[in-house]
């Protein structure tokens, strides 16, 4: 039955335009929401060619993009590299016909780096041939690995026109545009084995570093950071102390200090595997450290041997994915390192690439999905021995549904966050008022409201405007009264404000817990507090994102849900997440829901236990079944799109409610 779920995760279609003929050492290279493919040899005529394509993975079409006639293309080549730099694709080295030659088979290899503007879609001109005499200067290669990280190109391994494995890593400086170290390497890389990759976004957990620094918040105690001699008092249970602060990992631009790191991964002897795992971290000069993982590897079971392997960082994992042949087995497989935890996974993409020929895989990583070419009506096995790659079709995996994703960017620092909760909670420049369901007023800023929230924003529009119309609309006697406005026909060429809203209250139909959560939002633009960390309030949080279009606050309480994913909270996950059309978290919800109800005990096996067979973690999901003394477990009624099961709730000192989730 899990088979079928995996089924949801991926789909195949067929790629429409100008489709690429099959080729052999081709590269692709993921620009946002495009890959482009550079190079190969074709495999009808035997010829290498210096065509590019750019592939849309939003619509699944292909472009070939014509080069002008004064752009000056790069040599034909295949077995070399692309990768992307500041709006750039940078290609280095690979195979190609030895220039003046009649004979077409007379081949050379190349030590080249180019550039394609990705702007104004044009070859920059070639760059001038270093001197001989320059140390740091590359042997020709083909086959080799490469990777971009702090504006440095990292050209690693490969082959020479002889074949013989150059054990070397060569840096090119990409904003001087000169090779500036080079050093050996003693381990034998290529694309037959190997794969090196780095990210253009690293994950920091602010969490760990604020424990790691071990220092206090520099903001003063809650209740006093805006403070003034005529404040009035505030209650401690209206304070939220820095200590209880959750705050979740986050995606920021590599610096200096936190560099992205790149990560070598090999596997070799296929009959009894080699798996090596090598960090290599830039420095701020030219120079980078090396630390070896490989010990590190850990998990239940272990990827097998994968030839021409591709590979992406998404998060914090790192994604190997390529050709499994074994005598009565072969597939393309997908596996995943948590760097975190370091234990590997498999990741099963059903039914959708069970038969065909795959080979080459690629990541985007804007919506957390990995995508990999083929033909659904290929032989693995016949391609393969030809180093065959076909465009004609592609599958798609919904990374996120197996709770790999890049978490969402900060819209403000972590000391920044803090302030504005502080500015909150301590009633800070107050002249609006949000009404909650049951009459509670919550004063805050209108201002802030209207900064970072859209459609608070335009409904203020709306009744500014309406308020400007009747004024100018005034009866000049006061004997004069309009005729009504009738209900249920409002004039079609204009909006009509939310009746809800009022110059100075908005009533917001939401309990005071959840309508605090999402002021404390929009005040700290994060999730950082136990009130909104509780499972009911991210469901109603979640449910007031959809309907509201606040993408940010969307993209966090998914972040938070998927991070808190467990036995007892999947059920509630499942349905809010089906009720907001966030099929990723529903499909992994699902199957963490399918996953504990086989392992569950069944009804028999509960009534002859007495009734208190539970699995474990089973959380909020009841208390004593079918017996045994009176529960202290205390309830509270569900939020709306949330799970009929009763939550298991904890009351802290200040009587919030928080639940479900495992921090």
């Amino acid at each position: 039955m899990l088979h079928s779920i995996y089924d949801l995760t991926t789909f195949c279609r067929k790629t429409t335009g100008d489709v690429p003929a099959k080729l052999v050492g081709a590269s692709t290279t993921v620009v946002g929401s495009k890959m482009y493919l550079f190079g190969g040899r074709l495999v009808t005529e035997r010829r290498m060619v210096s065509d590019l394509y750019v592939f849309d993975l939003e619509t699944f079409v292909w472009d070939r993009l014509p080069a002008s006639q004064d752009d000056d293309v790069p040599r034909a080549r295949y077995f070399h590299s692309t990768d992307a730099w500041n709006n750039h694709l940078v290609v280095f080295g690979g195979m190609s016909n030895q220039p003046d030659s009649i004979n077409p088979d007379e081949l050379c290899v190349l030590n080249d780096v180019r550039f394609f503007d990705l702007s104004t879609r044009r070859w920059l001109p070639a760059l001038p041939s270093p001197p001989a005499s320059e140390p740091f200067t590359p042997r020709a290669r083909y086959a080799h690995l490469s990777s971009v990280t702090a504006d440095r190109l990292f050209v690693i391994g490969g082959q020479d026109f002889f074949n013989t494995w150059l054990d070397d890593v060569c840096v090119f400086d990409l904003i001087s545009q000169t090779w500036v170290q080079r050093r050996d390497y003693p381990r034998h890389c290529g694309t037959y084995r190997s794969v090196a990759v780095s990210s253009h976004t690293t994950v920091r957990s602010p969490q760990e570093e604020m424990q790691a620094s071990l220092s206090a918040s520099t903001l003063g105690p809650s209740g006093s950071r805006f403070k003034t001699p005529n404040s009035p008092p505030i209650s401690p249970d209206d304070m939220t102390s820095s200590e209880s602060l959750t705050h979740l990992p986050y995606s920021v631009t590599p610096t200096e200090d936190h560099p992205s790191d790149i990560y070598l991964y090999s596997n070799y002897n296929f009959t009894d595997v080699k798996r090596e795992l090598e960090v290599f971290s830039p420095l701020p000069d030219a120079d980078f450290t090396i630390q070896d993982r490989s010990s590190a590897m850990t998990g239940s079971t272990f990827p097998p041997g994968l030839r021409f392997p591709t590979g992406a960082i998404l998060g914090t994992h790192l994604i190997i994915a390529g050709t499994y042949l074994a005598h009565s087995y072969q597939s393309f497989s997908i596996w995943v390192l948590d760097l975190t935890a370091m234990t590997w996974s498999r990741i099963d993409p059903g039914k959708a690439i069970e038969s065909g020929s795959w080979f080459r895989g690629c990541l985007w990583a804007e919506s957390n999905k990995f995508l990999i070419f083929g033909n659904r009506h290929g032989n693995l096995v016949d391609d393969y021995n030809r180093r065959l790659l076909s465009w004609d079709h592609v599958a798609v995996v919904d990374l996120e549904a197996f709770g790999i994703y890049q978490p969402p960017p900060l819209k403000l620092d972590v000391r920044m966050q803090e302030l504005g909760l502080a500015a909150l909670e301590e009633r800070v420049l107050t002249d609006f008022d949000i009404v909650c369901d049951d009459g509670h007023k919550i004063p805050c800023s209108r201002k802030i409201l209207e900064d970072r929230w859209p459609w608070f924003k335009e409904q203020r529009k709306q009744l500014l405007k309406k308020a400007k119309t009747t004024l100018e609309s005034l009866p000049t006697s006061t004997m004069h009264i309009p005729l009504p406005e009738l209900p249920g026909n409002p004039p079609w060429d204009e909006p009509r404000v939310d009746p809800r809203l009022t110059p100075r209250a908005f009533h917001l139909s939401e309990p005071y817990p959840v309508t605090l959560a999402l002021l404390q939002y929009f005040y700290s633009l994060a999730l950082i507090t136990p009130l909104q960390h509780a499972s009911p309030v991210l469901s109603q949080l979640l449910i007031l994102a959809t309907n509201y279009r606040i993408p940010h606050l969307e993209s966090l309480v998914k972040h938070a849900m998927h991070r808190a994913l467990s036995n007892s909270t999947s059920v509630g996950v499942y349905e809010v997440a089906t009720l907001c059309s966030c099929r990723s978290l529903q499909i992994r919800a699902l199957k963490t829901v399918m996953s504990y109800t086989q392992k569950r005990p069944s009804r028999r096996t509960e009534k002859e236990s007495g009734g208190n067979a539970r699995p474990p973690d089973s959380g909020g999901e009841g208390g004593n079944a079918g017996g045994g003394g009176p529960s202290s477990t205390k309830y509270v009624s569900r939020a709306r799109g949330t799970s009929d099961a009763k939550w298991r709730t904890m009351t802290d000192s200040g009587g919030t409610s928080s639940s479900g989730y495992s921090k």
